[in-house]
Order: structure tokens, then C-alpha cells, then sequence
């Protein structure tokens, strides 16, 4: 008999709920003005190899936006992290409802002893689909706890070590699986890689905080260090960009305020 996946038993803390927690995404001008345009799409493509720029041509390339956790569309609770990405930053809503699986807590260590015990060894480093009979599943706790336990594993190796590797794709096996479960997205709240989310109709931007108007300011973004100043909170970093006199501050400061016109006008119809 299969084994039955059940209902959602796991603690409260596998899912990250956001209510009252500010989400970032930081990005280029460029990409910005395409989001604003056509909202988040899966930009899991480059345009560089024959097969992707031969459908660029015609009119299907997207845009490519991977990360630590795989494919998909990145925010932070870090507003910091998020500039790192980019010079314009968002402040992102997600859709009431939306499931995402933290990926910061360690392994449950009974889950892993159990699966271990019915299924090998294997279990921990092998794809599920090729350890476990065709006729058995995960349920949705271990799955999360098995993606947990390819994270740490992967990212307690040095770079390029064969084994980090193998754990990164089993990482994304698990992720295939928690898709089928209903999951949104992982990842860690405010760590750089941040959360990724698989379904990109679960986000949408709610304002333009800042647009960069100077490499100067976008250097000083990208260095973790550098907290003084007009780097010292947000709130400084925005009131440097209004006040910025160079040329082209003055338009990139009525783009942002167009552009948070127009998400006002879309978000209250």
C-alpha cells in the first residue's frame, strides 16, 4: 500500500507567515522598468545559448533570475541584501495565502532517523524517486526535512566539492516535490540568498522605495560594512537619494514617483 502523505503536521515554524514584515527585491533599472511593465515572470532563461536565442527571436525569451536556491523570483527581509542585487529596490507584497518553507532551521533529526531506517542510507544522499519504490511517497514533513538536511550539507562543503553538488541537486528534487504539495517558495528571511518564489503570480510590487541615482551610493550598498552615514538605516539611504543634486538625479527621483503614482492607481482600483 502507498504511504499516505496526510495533512500538514509539521510545527508552525516550517512556514515563514509574513504579516507585518517589510519584503525587498533589488534589481536594474532595466529589469525594473519590465516588472513595473509586466509584472514578475519565472526568469529562469538566458539569451546566450542557439536554443534560447533562437527563441528570443520570436518573441519568448525571458529573463534570467537565478540564485542559491534555484529559479525564481528572490526577495528579502533585508533591505540591505536586496540592494546588493541591484540599484532600484521594491518593497513586494505576497498574495494572502502564499506558502513558503523555511530553510535556516536544522533537520529533524527523528524524521531523518526514520526515513533512514525504511529506505537506507540512500534516502539522504540519492534522488527520492530512484531510492523509494514507485509505490511510496514523501509526505510533506519530510520532504522539508530532507531539503534542510541537503542545504546544510551543502553548504557546510567547500565550493566545488563533488559532494556539495550531489546535495544541491537532491536540494532541488525536494523542491519539485513541495511544489506538488502546494509550497510557493524557501528559503531563509534575512539571510543574502534570501526566499525564492517558484509561483511568481503569488507577488507583486507594492512601491518603488528607492532608485540609486549614483555608482558612488550603489558601491557603498554592495560593502556589508559601510553602516554610517547615509548608509546607516534606510530611511537615510532614501532621504541621500532626494537630495542628490548630479545630473540625472533629478529624473531618476520623477521616475520613482511616476512609477509609485501609477502602482496607486492600480493597487486601489
Amino acid at each position: 500500500m502507498p504511504r499516505q502523505s496526510g495533512s500538514f503536521s509539521a510545527d508552525s515554524a516550517d512556514l515563514i507567515r509574513f504579516t507585518e514584515a517589510a519584503l525587498f527585491h533589488g534589481t536594474s533599472r532595466r529589469n525594473a522598468r519590465k516588472i513595473l511593465r509586466e509584472g514578475f515572470r519565472d526568469w529562469s532563461w538566458t539569451a546566450q545559448t542557439p536554443l534560447h536565442k533562437y527563441k528570443a527571436e520570436r518573441g519568448i525569451a525571458r529573463w534570467m533570475h537565478g540564485g542559491r536556491y534555484g529559479r525564481g523570483t528572490y526577495v528579502t527581509c533585508n533591505w540591505r541584501s536586496a540592494l546588493y542585487f541591484g540599484p532600484v529596490l521594491f518593497r513586494v507584497e505576497l498574495q494572502s495565502g502564499t506558502r513558503i518553507v523555511r530553510l535556516d532551521p536544522p533537520p529533524d533529526g527523528k524524521v531523518l532517523d526514520s526515513l533512514r531506517r525504511e529506505f537506507g542510507r540512500e534516502i539522504l544522499t540519492g534522488s527520492p524517486w530512484k531510492v523509494m519504490p514507485k509505490n511510496k511517497r514523501l509526505t510533506l514533513d519530510e520532504a522539508i526535512q530532507l531539503a534542510r538536511h541537503h542545504v546544510a550539507s551543502w553548504q557546510g562543503m567547500p565550493w566545488g566539492d563533488p559532494r556539495g553538488q550531489r546535495h544541491e541537486r537532491r536540494m532541488l528534487d525536494l523542491r519539485k516535490i513541495l511544489v506538488r504539495y502546494g509550497i510557493h517558495g524557501w528559503g531563509e528571511p534575512s539571510d543574502l540568498a534570501g526566499i525564492v518564489i517558484f509561483a511568481t503570480d503569488r507577488i507583486r510590487v507594492r512601491e518603488v522605495v528607492l532608485s540609486l541615482p549614483t555608482e558612488d551610493l550603489w558601491r557603498g550598498c554592495r560593502n556589508p560594512d559601510l553602516r554610517q552615514g547615509v548608509f546607516a538605516s534606510l530611511d537615510t539611504l532614501t532621504a541621500a537619494c532626494r537630495s542628490a543634486t548630479n545630473r540625472g538625479a533629478a529624473n531618476t527621483l520623477r521616475w520613482v514617483e511616476e512609477s509609485n503614482r501609477q502602482l496607486r492607481t492600480v493597487f486601489y482600483q
